[in-house]
Parts: structure tokens; C-alpha cells; sequence
């Protein structure tokens, strides 16, 4: 049987790395949520998918969407896995990812999965809707009516 206590605690560690990283852009709190064998499973080509290259690309992200706001719309926890979709507002206010800024706010969403280990991440999987971000930055055209 699930212990529902432990459930409970995976989940508060997401939502306070939600709120005083991804919110906050407190990378003192990142070091201290992210086990230091984390493994982002979704590391972007050219991001090393350990701890460090998490911590650094979320700085990116926060240089190139200094006004980034993060919502968890809903989370779902079972064992050590705690899944969260989640929508992402800000404005590209700097390059990102190879895209130059374009000063455009922009809203998407995205769900994570990350599975916890005595108060720790240890591992990251997502899935970004990109084809929403990346035409309202303008980078993708918009789709014509179906």
C-alpha cells in the first residue's frame, strides 16, 4: 500500500521547487531540491542532462523570460513519481535556444514528471507544447484554418 504521507511530501517538494525556482529564480533552492545525481531525461540537445546543465538552462530561460510565471493547473502523485501540467507566461526579452529575443509575451503549457527521493528530484521527463511557444514568438508561422 502507498504510504499517502510520502505522496503528499514528493508533491510539496514540486511545488516548492515550482514556486522559489521556476517562480523565484532562487538557484540556491535548485541546488538544494535537485539530488546531485539528478538526470533530466529531457535535456535539450547540447545541455548536459545532469544537475548542472538543469541549473543552467534554467537560468537561460529565466535571462531570456525574466517575467516568467509559472501555474501548476494539476498534479498527480504516485510512489516517487509526481506528475504536473503546468503553464508557463512570459516575455522573450532575451535570446533563447538559438532564437533571438523578440519581445513578445507568450503562453504554453507543458507537463512534467520528475520522481523524488528523500526530499530530492532524481529524475525529469517533459513534454513542451513547442508548436504553441514558438508561433507566438513568431519563429514557426501560424497554422491556417483546418
Amino acid at each position: 500500500m502507498e504510504d499517502r504521507s510520502q505522496t503528499e511530501r514528493n508533491k510539496a517538494v514540486i511545488r516548492r521547487f515550482v514556486e522559489e525556482v521556476q517562480n523565484g529564480k532562487d538557484f540556491d533552492a535548485y541546488d538544494e531540491l535537485n539530488d546531485p545525481d539528478f538526470v533530466n531525461l529531457s535535456s535539450p540537445p547540447g545541455v548536459p542532462p545532469d544537475r548542472e546543465g538543469g541549473k543552467l538552462f534554467l537560468q537561460a530561460f529565466a535571462n531570456a523570460y525574466p517575467d516568467a510565471t509559472f501555474t501548476i493547473e494539476d498534479m498527480i502523485a504516485e510512489g516517487d513519481q509526481v506528475v504536473t501540467k503546468k503553464t508557463m507566461s512570459g516575455t522573450n526579452t532575451g535570446d533563447f535556444a538559438g532564437v533571438p529575443a523578440t519581445g513578445r509575451r507568450v503562453t504554453f503549457e507543458y507537463v512534467d514528471i520528475m520522481r523524488v527521493r528523500d526530499g530530492r528530484i532524481v529524475e525529469h521527463w517533459n513534454v513542451v507544447d513547442q508548436f504553441s511557444w514558438l508561433t507566438q514568438l513568431g519563429v514557426l508561422p501560424a497554422p491556417s484554418s483546418v
